[in-house]
C-alpha cells in the first residue's frame, strides 16, 4: 500500500535535487515499485560500513545521518539524506564495500530495493543511467566543495552554511512555519568541520541574533534570511 502511494506522489513532492525527484514520471514509477516498504526507528542503522552491498534504499521521509569511521572507530558525520535520496548505490556500482554507515536521526521510512532489480532497471534505462551520473556527480561535487570551504570559510560561515542547506534541502516548516531539525549540535559541528565547542558557541551566537533555537537532540531553524546573510557574505 505505502509503494503504491509512494508512484502516485506528484513531482513536487519530491526534491527536486533528489534522485527520484530527477526522474522522469515513467521511471520514477519502476523504481518506486521494485522497492519494498521499510521503517526505521530512531538511531536505527540502515548501513553499516564495511558491509557487503546487495540493495539500495529510496527515502521516503525523515533523516539520515551518513557517518564514517576513523581507523580508531571514531565517527564522524559527513552529511544529511532526506526524502526522495537513493542510498547505497555506490557498492552496488563499484562492487565494494559499504563507504559509510547510515543511521536515522528520528523515524524514517524508505524503499529497500534488491541489488539485482536496482541494476536490472538501470541497465534498461538510459534516461535512468544519466539520472544516475549526475546524482552521483552531484555528491562528489558536493563533497568537493565542502573540502575548499573547509580551507577559506571560518566557523561562523560554516555553520551557517550547514544550517541554511539543511533547512533548504532537508527540512519543512511545521505549522509555525519553523523549520526543526532532528540533530545535536555536535552533528552540525561535525557537518561544518569544526569543534564542537566551538559549534555551541557560534550557536549560542545564532541563537542570540533569533536565528535559531536548539533543545535536547534537536535545533530549530527561525531566520532563513539571516542564515543566508553569513553565507552569502562568504
Amino acid at each position: 500500500m505505502q509503494a503504491k502511494q509512494a508512484q502516485r506522489a506528484q513531482p513536487q513532492q519530491w526534491p527536486a535535487d533528489s534522485f527520484i525527484g530527477r526522474l522522469a514520471e515513467t521511471e520514477r514509477a519502476a523504481m518506486l515499485a521494485a522497492g519494498t516498504p521499510t521503517r526505521f526507528a530512531d538511531g536505527q542503522l540502515l548501513l553499516v560500513q564495511g558491509d557487503v552491498g546487495d540493495f539500495v534504499y529510496v527515502l521516503t521521509s525523515g533523516l539520515v545521518k551518513v557517518m564514517v569511521a576513523a581507523a580508531s572507530g571514531a565517527e564522524t558525520t559527513i552529511t544529511i539524506r532526506s526524502r526522495g535520496d537513493l542510498m547505497g548505490e555506490f557498492a552496488l556500482l563499484d562492487q565494494g564495500p559499504r563507504t559509510a554507515t547510515a543511521r536515522a536521526a528520528g523515524p524514517v521510512t524508505a524503499l529497500r530495493i534488491g541489488g539485482g532489480a536496482f541494476l536490472s532497471i538501470l541497465t534498461e534505462s538510459v534516461p535512468v543511467q544519466r539520472v544516475m551520473t549526475k546524482y552521483v556527480l552531484a555528491k562528489v561535487r558536493a563533497s568537493t566543495e565542502r573540502c575548499a570551504a573547509e580551507r577559506v570559510w571560518d566557523a561562523r560561515e560554516r555553520l551557517a552554511q550547514v544550517l541554511y542547506e539543511l533547512g533548504e534541502l532537508h527540512a519543512e516548516p511545521g505549522a509555525d512555519g519553523m523549520i526543526r531539525i532532528p540533530l545535536t549540535q555536535g552533528d552540525l559541528g561535525e557537518l561544518a568541520g569544526v569543534a564542537v565547542s566551538t559549534a555551541e558557541r557560534v550557536l549560542k551566537d545564532f541563537r542570540r541574533q533569533g536565528a535559531v533555537s536548539t533543545r535536547y537532540r534537536e535545533v530549530t531553524i527561525k531566520n532563513m534570511a539571516y542564515l543566508d546573510s553569513i553565507r552569502f557574505a562568504a
